[in-house]
Order: structure tokens, then sequence, then C-alpha cells
């Protein structure tokens, strides 16, 4: 009965502080919260009724420097790109220039099946249009080359039919800008709506941008290893991409459009419509506590963002962190919580031993193409899903585990030797079993001959000692090559800055032709690297 008290008593005085806290007191523990366990490290604003509760920065701008963040730091927006796109293209239709039922055609008459496509399959994703970046296969990225690439490859499916993110629909649609405003793409946007807004710290060009606000962004954020992210050349990722911005100028354009200074209200009631997927005019659409929620996020190499707004409760959140490990979703959905009442969770990890940690780590295969890659990395678990994004855990107990994102608990199992060999994932109502695997690397790709799609295990490596893999005397043809893990195109090794270390879904390594010994070093998984040597014929 005392324990049971005492347990009251505890819970009590943990709501009475609750209950105490401001809203802004809450938000910004809420993210000193998750900076503190790597989730965020960048700048938000959150304000709601036209009152800012909350602009500031956390963590480092620049680690080089020990620069820290601010209300003023600048990052690549990426996808949030979309909806300043599609307000300009929507500018044009109040305007009389452009329909949103005007085919392709129109634009590029000898494009394969414009006829069938439309300026609103281009906004809302419908178009079946190939999405560009699915591979590294377009060799330059002039809007001639683009059109001739894109219209050789298929179509998804047929236009209206369907939903498919393309990013290629969004170049069309900066193409489309440039033709009918007479100007280009990035000038129309400034003469548009930075300039009119005064966003000041928003453009393009990034890579070459001399800014001290600018941030860093990271592939590899942890706390004794901290790797920079590629800087994409412009003019990529154009119209679907390319804006840097921050959160004050963000909040601005939110205004403007509130206040339908840059869209008639029927226009952007129209963009708020879900199509599709829940997919409108450059936004996307859910409901919060009934609420209609609009926005978009973005997020690509270095950078994870994320702007939204409850228009019907004038609330808008912006998150923009310069690394890969954010969870921007998650913590957009308790900021919620926070300025709606309701409970949410603040995240927390159980420190536990490394030693414990590295018992866990390995594959755990569930059934075919579904793998869980475990790693331990900066002293904290990681896990991996073919073909999904890389998400660190936060221990709850010794052996169990919580995925923010995607809401999942990870539950290692001890076999009858006292082995963890087993895992389940309980997702909401979803229950997986997984057992563990003995990971195979090897090499695929035209170096080897046997192509790329080749589903038999090529080139096998020989594990030397824990973590560190070779092959040797190996012949090769001149070509091109990455390393993959037991033949599963949802994790495989390149290398973007040809440097020796290895980057998930990197650049395809080039070798010549010749005799090779080559070693790939996985013992530190935030930092994998390799060697290629050749060997005297």
């Amino acid at each position: 009965m005392k324990k049971i008290m005492l347990l009251l008593l505890t819970l009590g005085l943990a709501m009475t502080l609750f209950c105490q806290q401001s809203k802004e007191e809450a938000l910004d523990a809420l993210m000193q919260a998750y900076h503190k366990v790597n989730k965020f490290n960048g700048s938000v604003l959150v304000a709601h009724k036209g009152k800012v509760l909350l602009q500031k920065g956390y963590g480092l701008k620049n680690a080089g420097s020990g620069l820290l963040n601010d209300s003023s730091s600048i990052y690549s927006i990426y996808s949030i790109t979309k909806p300043f796109t599609a307000t300009l293209i929507l500018q044009l239709v109040e305007q009389g220039k452009l329909s949103l039922s005007d085919p392709l055609s129109k634009f590029y008459p000898s494009f394969p099946k414009g006829d069938s496509i439309t300026v609103e399959h281009l906004l809302t994703h419908t178009s079946g249009l190939y999405d560009y970046t699915r591979g590294n296969d377009m060799k330059d990225q002039t809007e001639t080359s683009f059109i001739e690439f894109l219209g050789k490859q298929p179509l998804d499916f047929a236009p209206g039919t369907n939903w498919s993110y393309s990013n290629s629909g969004y170049w069309l649609l900066g193409f489309i800008i440039e033709k009918l405003s007479g100007l280009s793409y990035e000038e129309a946007m400034g003469r548009y709506l930075f300039k009119p807004l005064k966003m000041q710290q928003s453009g393009f060009h990034f890579k070459h941008l001399a800014d001290p606000n600018k941030t860093i962004g990271y592939a590899v954020f942890s706390d004794h290893i901290k790797k920079d992210a590629i800087v994409y050349d412009p003019p990529a990722p154009y119209a679907a991409g390319a804006i840097y911005s921050t959160v004050g100028d963000l909040y601005k354009f939110h205004r403007a459009l509130q206040a339908g200074s840059l869209l008639k209200k029927e226009t952007l009631q129209k963009a708020y419509t879900p199509y599709k997927n829940n997919y409108g005019y450059g936004w996307i659409t859910s409901t919060f506590e009934g609420h209609l929620m609009v926005g978009h996020s973005g997020g690509a190499a270095g950078y994870r963002s994320n702007l939204v707004s409850i228009p019907e409760e004038d609330i808008c959140i912006i998150l923009l962190n310069n690394h890969e490990n954010a969870v921007v979703d998650k913590i957009t959905e308790r900021v919620l919580c926070i300025l709606f009442d309701k409970p949410y969770k603040v995240p927390v990890s159980k420190e536990l031993p490394v030693e414990l940690l590295k018992q866990y780590a390995g594959a755990y295969n569930a059934k075919p193409s579904f793998t869980f890659y475990v790693t331990v990395e900066d002293g904290s678990l990681a896990v991996q899903v073919s073909k999904n994004p890389k998400t660190s855990l936060l221990a709850e107990k010794e052996n169990l585990f919580y995925a923010e994102e995607p809401n999942a608990y990870l539950e290692f199992i001890k076999d009858e030797n006292g082995a963890y060999n087993a895992l389940v994932m309980q997702q909401r109502d979803i229950k997986l079993s997984a057992r563990r695997i003995f990971p195979i690397w090897g090499i695929t790709g035209t170096a080897t001959g046997k192509g790329w799609n080749d589903s038999i295990p090529d080139l096998p490596f020989r594990e030397e000692s824990r973590g560190i893999w070779s092959l040797k005397n190996l012949s090769l043809k001149k070509g091109l090559l990455v390393f993959r893990l037991n033949n599963d195109w949802g994790y495989h090794y390149g290398d973007n800055e040809l440097d020796g270390t290895l980057d998930m879904y990197g650049k395809d390594i080039a070798v010549e032709e010749g005799v090779y010994d080559i070693r790939l070093d996985l013992r530190e998984p935030l930092l994998p690297t390799y060697t290629i040597t050749s060997r005297a014929r």
C-alpha cells in the first residue's frame, strides 16, 4: 500500500510539474529532449494564432568551427521547394496564362503521351512519369537533355489513374514557369515570392552560398564522428528541391498564404484539397484532432525538414535540421500534442553497456526481402530494414527498444543457449518475428562480368575478423561495382567522394581491368571504409 501511495504521489508531482509548464516551456523542453538523443539538430519555429511561441536553434551549425544553430541558420529545405513551385504555377493560372488542364504536349509537342499528361497531374504526382531520382542515369541537367531522357522512360501507369511521387513532374513545372514568365525559374521565384515577402535569407545554389549563417549538412552526426554530406551541384534538384531558407523566411511564406496575398482564397482551398494519396497542389494533407493539416517535408543528403500548418487554428510548425538522424514527423506530432493539450511522450533512452548492445548486432531475416540490419553506433543501437532509412533506437529496457519512426518496438529474444538470435517487432497490431542470419558481403556490378541484376551471391567476401571482410586475387573487368549485403539492394554501399569512405546507396565505384585485393572494414558502422589494391599480374 505504501508503494502504491508513493507511486501516486510521484505521478501527481510529475503531472503538477507538467501542468505548471507554459506551452513555450514545454515546447523548448521537448526540443531539448530530441536534441539530447540526437534526433534533432537545427532550428524550430512554432506559432499559434499569430504569436510565435518558440523560435530557436539547437546544436551545431558547423562542427568544425563549433558555431551553434540559431533562428537565422540557413538550411537546404529540399522538397519544401514544391509548395513554392506550386504557388508560382497557381499564380500563372490565376493570371490566365495557364490552365490546370493544359497538356504537357502544349509545351513539348513531341513528348510521348504528352496529350494525356496535364499540369494538374504534374502538381499532384499522378502523371505516371518516371522519377529521375531512382538512379544516377541522367547524364546532365539541361532542359533539352532532361526532356529527352524522360521521354525515353515508360510511364509507371496511365496518367490520372494512380499516384507515385515524381520529382520529374516538378522539374517540368519549373520549365513551364520559365516558358510562361520569360524568366529563369530562380528569377521568377525571386520576383514573385522572395522579394515581395522580404525572404532575404532564401535562394538557390546552396553549394556556393557564402554566408556566416549557412549550416553544414551531415551524413554522419554522432558524439565522436561527423561526416559532411554531399552537396548537390546546381541546378539539381531544381524546382523539386533546390531552395535554401530559414525558419523565419518560411514563416513569412506561411503568413502570406494565409493572408491571401499570394493566392486567392478559393485557389488556396483547391491547393489544400487532397487528390490521390492525400496530396494536393504541392501540399501533403492530413488531419489532426479533426482539423485539416497541410504541409510538406524535405529530406536528402545532410538535411531533414518539415513545414506544417493547421489553417483553421492558425498553427504553423517549421523544423529545419542539418543531419540525417532527425525524426521531424514525430517531433511535429508531439508539438501538436502540446498545442492541443494532448498527452505526449518525451524521448529518453536508457544507457546500456556497449558489450551488451554488441550481442544484438547483426542481420535478422523475417521473410524474403525483409531483413533487419542492427548495428551499434555511438553507444546505441540502430536498425535498418531493407530499402528503408536507418533509424536509431531508444532503449526502454535491457532488451526492448523503441523506434520513433515507424513507431515500433524491437525486442531481442534469447535462445536456449543464452544467445540473442531472434527479435520480435511490434508495430501497432502487426507482430513480426525474425531469426538471425549469417551476413554475406559481396560485390556486384559490371566489373564482375555478371552485371547488376544477378540474383545469386556475387563474389562473396571472407570475414577475416569481426568487421573485416576481404576478397583476394580477384579478376575484374573495366566497369563499376558496389558492395552489397546478403544480395539485398536495400543495403548496399558506394563511394560518393571516391575517398575510400563508403556511403549507403553511394555512387558506383569505377575500376580498370586487372587483378585486385579488396578489403572491407565495417568495424565502425558510422564510417565504413574499403581499399581496392591492384596486384601485379
